[in-house]
């Protein structure tokens, strides 16, 4: 009678070809690139939800850039609290990621969604840009 399965011996030939190519790659494997996209994903992410919240609130929201923080801020209305990510409730929208280069940037968003001063704020892997009269970020 004959079995149409694998066998035990071909079963750990394939386990240790796997093992072996996973040793080799491994250490190959750059996480880095990922969490700099990512953080450029986030940021921008980010902005545009500070000027979300700006536009429905009626409230300025401050968007401050630096090291590995994205922090938004009300100012005035709402007093100077911090606004919260409502994906995972921290106040530091890009908390699980790193970027490239030092990106750092100060703005805000009024109650019409328009920012206080153009943008381009350089992350070394690529630039978010802020338009000065739309508040658009690209």
């Amino acid at each position: 009678m004959k079995h149409s399965g694998f066998t035990l011996f071909e079963l750990i030939i394939v386990m240790l070809v796997v093992g072996i190519l996973a040793a080799f790659a491994a250490p190959r494997l750059n996480l880095t690139t990922f969490r700099e996209t990512g953080f450029l994903q986030q940021a921008t992410a980010a902005i545009r939800y500070a000027q979300k919240q700006a536009i429905a609130s009626g409230c300025t929201v401050q968007v401050d850039i630096s090291g590995s923080n994205c922090n938004l801020n009300w100012v005035g209305c709402a007093g100077n609290a911090s606004l919260r990510n409502p994906a995972n409730n921290n106040t530091n929208f890009c908390s699980d990621s790193e970027p490239a280069g030092n990106p750092n940037a100060s703005f805000s968003f009024d109650n019409i969604g328009r920012p206080s001063s153009a943008q381009s704020i350089n992350f070394g892997n690529g630039i978010i840009i802020v338009e000065a009269e739309t508040g658009y970020v690209q």
